[in-house]
């Protein structure tokens, strides 16, 4: 299924913080683990990694647990990482082909939508998106 989103809509409301390397790595490492899990097929990993209303979101509208829904996303193979911003609790971490959108948790970071591909006049097209 695929979700209309504006990223400006959930990092306008943030206040922004400066980043450092250190989180810039972290958002990073989480990405690079979730398209790898994906590149492996590894459904329950890749899972494992999505925000809690993107795993939501992807359950209710495939009718089924996550692992099997992902599988039938689709996800497109990223190309080379292009770069990190992060800004609070949002980061978007841009790769030849797609971009994902990541949001911190207690826990840590998380995938928040993917297979993101820019689209004229709305800002992106994701595959996968939480609500």
């Amino acid at each position: 299924m695929r979700w209309w989103f504006t990223a400006s809509a959930l990092l306008l409301p943030m206040i922004l913080t400066g980043c450092g390397s250190e989180q810039d790595e972290a958002v990073r490492g989480k990405a690079t683990a979730f398209q790898e899990a994906v590149a492996a097929q590894d459904w329950a990993r890749a899972c494992a990694l999505l925000a809690p209303e993107t795993r939501s979101e992807l359950e209710s509208a495939a009718k089924k647990p996550c692992d099997g829904a992902l599988a039938e996303e689709g996800l497109p193979t990223p190309g080379a990482p292009d770069g990190v911003d992060v800004f609070g609790t949002m980061a978007e971490v841009r790769y030849r082909g797609e971009t994902v959108f990541l949001t911190r948790f207690a826990d840590g970071w998380r995938l928040y939508a993917a297979g993101c591909m820019p689209q004229h006049p709305e800002p992106y097209d994701c595959a996968l998106h939480g609500g």
